[in-house]
């Protein structure tokens, strides 16, 4: 499909792209999950009080969030980053703030323009299920002024929670689907490095148990393969 007059009438209209980011054509969103196509997606982190910074070892409490538990795919699971779809000719940053106000309701991600840092990193997620070339962007929370608002079909729970205990808990997840044979990726690079901080847990009172927490696979991923490689490269420059 090229033109937008095939695609009149269908629910939400994408992008199918190269391995560039360049567009071949618009397809229904529908048909990009049965197809599993190339496209273009975000993934967002909420940081409290502060902006994301690998230079300082106060790292900012980041917004990790469960989905409910009638979502289409991986439902019940926590994520870190708040991710979405861009709509055909959507700008990803455009989709960041639309998300983040979306699903937690900060709606000043879409009225300030400097709400949403600039694009941190882009990567590629390839799985059997998910093909998307995906753009990574901060919300800094401001505690004064902002309120999250979970959307609910989309947040079933969620909570500020340090980096280290995100780390440790996001770690024994990738541990788990490895001897389940189950992780979509090669060997994670998150497991080649030491936490920053061993308290992690002991030091952080939460209703949900961190040590047995499921992780959403592409966000895993996301963050084991991009994010973390981003940190190791912004801390040596």
């Amino acid at each position: 499909i090229t033109g937008k007059e095939n695609v009149e009438g269908a629910e939400e209209v994408v992008e199918m792209v190269d391995r560039n980011s360049l567009p071949l054509g618009m397809v229904p969103r529908p048909l990009m999950h049965t197809f599993n196509l190339l496209h273009r997606g975000i993934g967002l982190v909420v940081a409290k009080d502060a902006s994301v910074d690998f230079h300082t070892p106060d790292f900012p409490d980041l917004y990790v969030h469960r989905r409910t538990d009638d979502k289409r795919v991986f439902p019940s699971m926590y994520d870190m980053f708040v991710g979405g779809v861009s709509s055909a000719n959507e700008d990803p940053r455009t989709t960041a703030a639309r998300e983040v106000s979306e699903e937690l309701g900060l709606s000043r991600a879409l009225s300030e323009p400097t709400a949403i840092s600039r694009a941190l990193f882009d990567c590629t997620i390839c799985t059997s299920y998910n093909r998307c070339i995906v753009t990574v962007y901060c919300f800094q929370f401001d505690s004064s002024c902002d309120m999250i608002s979970w959307q609910p079909e989309e947040v079933a729970w969620g909570s500020f929670v340090p980096y280290s205990v995100i780390e440790s808990s996001a770690k024994q997840c990738i541990h788990r689907m490895l001897s389940a044979g189950s992780w979509p990726g090669e060997y994670p690079f998150a497991l080649t490095l030491q936490n920053q901080d061993s308290k992690s847990f002991a030091d952080f009172e939460s209703e949900v148990d961190w040590d047995s927490a499921d992780f959403v696979p592409d966000g895993l991923l996301v963050w084991s393969e991009a994010w973390l490689r981003w940190g190791n490269r912004s801390q040596e420059s």
